[in-house]
């Protein structure tokens, strides 16, 4: 009797463990190097502190809770824009803002 022989697909199966936790390990090491400088970008933007874009190095977790602290955590209040005016109408604003403090002054 001959002893018996492994099936290609075995050998494939063995060798595969470790290769493909490595490739999978590699892959993650990419996304994530390549997806820092927007999450810290997108951070600052939000006014959070930019170490949580760190959160992304978790192999499983890191992407979900980098969106969970981008999503639950209270973004700082920044006061309103200005009103951008066309010069003419800035102009009648003043003109009127002007005319009502003179009037306010002659009572």
């Amino acid at each position: 009797m001959s002893p018996p022989t492994r099936s290609v697909a075995q050998e494939a199966v063995e060798m595969e463990g470790l290769a493909g936790w490595q490739l999978a390990l590699l892959e993650h090491g990419l996304l994530t190097l390549l997806a820092l400088w927007p999450a810290q970008h997108l951070l600052r933007r939000a006014g959070l502190p930019r170490g949580w874009a760190l959160t992304l190095i978790l192999p499983v977790l890191g992407w979900a809770v980098f969106a969970t602290v981008l999503a639950f955590r209270p973004w700082p209040t920044l006061p309103p824009k200005p009103e951008k005016l066309h010069p003419r109408e800035r102009l009648r604003r003043e003109r009127e803002a002007a005319a009502r403090a003179a009037a306010s002054q002659g009572e």
